[in-house]
């Protein structure tokens, strides 16, 4: 239904177009898709964003019905539309994974973002993006891709702090101290609403941190952007503090100086070569 308001608010919007230049009339403006969905979310009291979620689920099963007519079926059952949305960029986000391997190297300074299952209060609070076991993330291979003398930034929320140090001893790495990252918005949480975020910093072998290293602090109000992306200012931490080559595991976008360590087959075979 949304789909077919849409088509609609559009071809309402071109004839007020072509009226407005047949009678020499200036038109002021011509509303987009935004201000469409807009108005079609009012006549359902939903917000235009709640309609493309909407939209995004139908199009991801008309396409797909044996992966994602199911969660149209919630929709239709439970009346809510987070829930759904969010299992489908989790499911599109594993479907990505499945094609990525890891790369061959051997790297000075580590940093790992691990996807990290967590305890959510329910569905349309859990994470948009694939998440994995603590077993697959201690079989990530940190020990082949660290020189015997390295760095190792390993992210970890407030309620995986245990486990991720309990995965330094497996990776091969000891842990020296933790960076906290202070945000100043109230994020989720199912006991206390977090507002911090940590990397534990870990050392291989005997090298030390670079000069920077010695006047920097361990509490950073980096700004927050979209839902897991870490601060360009932490990247600017690491280079100042640690040694290249840089590797990132769980890379969320590319960055400069940091190789990703898990890409699809065909970019590890032109790194390769």
């Amino acid at each position: 239904m949304a789909r077919s308001l849409l088509a609609k608010e559009q071809e309402a919007a071109r004839e007020r177009m072509a009226a407005g230049g047949k009678g020499g009339r200036k038109v002021l403006k011509i509303s987009g898709p935004s201000e469409a969905l807009e108005r079609i979310g009012r006549r359902f009291d939903m917000s235009g964003r709640q309609i493309r979620k909407i939209m995004d689920v139908c199009e991801a099963a008309a396409a797909d019905p044996d992966r994602f007519a199911p969660l149209v079926e919630e929709m239709d059952r439970t009346g809510k539309v987070n829930g759904p949305h969010t299992k489908l960029l989790r499911m599109r986000d594993e479907i990505r994974i499945l094609d990525l391997a890891p790369v061959d190297g051997r790297f000075r300074t580590l940093v790992l973002d691990p996807p990290w299952e967590e305890d959510n209060i329910s569905e349309a609070a859990g994470h948009d993006y694939a998440t994995m076991t603590l077993a697959e993330i201690a079989a990530v291979p940190v020990e082949a891709w660290a020189e015997d003398n390295a760095h190792l930034y390993l992210w970890a929320t407030n309620n995986t702090l245990q486990v991720a140090f309990g995965l330094l001893e497996a990776y091969g790495f000891k842990h020296k101290t933790l960076l906290t990252w202070t945000k100043p918005n109230l994020g989720l949480g199912r006991y206390f609403r977090n507002t911090t975020e940590h990397v534990i910093f870990a050392v291989r072998g005997e090298m030390r941190t670079r000069a920077a290293a010695r006047s920097m602090r361990t509490d950073h109000d980096w700004p927050v952007g979209e839902n897991s992306a870490k601060p360009d200012g932490f990247y600017d931490l690491v280079r100042a503090c640690s040694f290249p080559p840089y590797g990132e595991a769980f890379q969320r976008q590319p960055r400069p100086d940091f190789v990703n360590l898990y890409q699809a087959p065909a970019a590890v075979r032109e790194a390769a070569e």
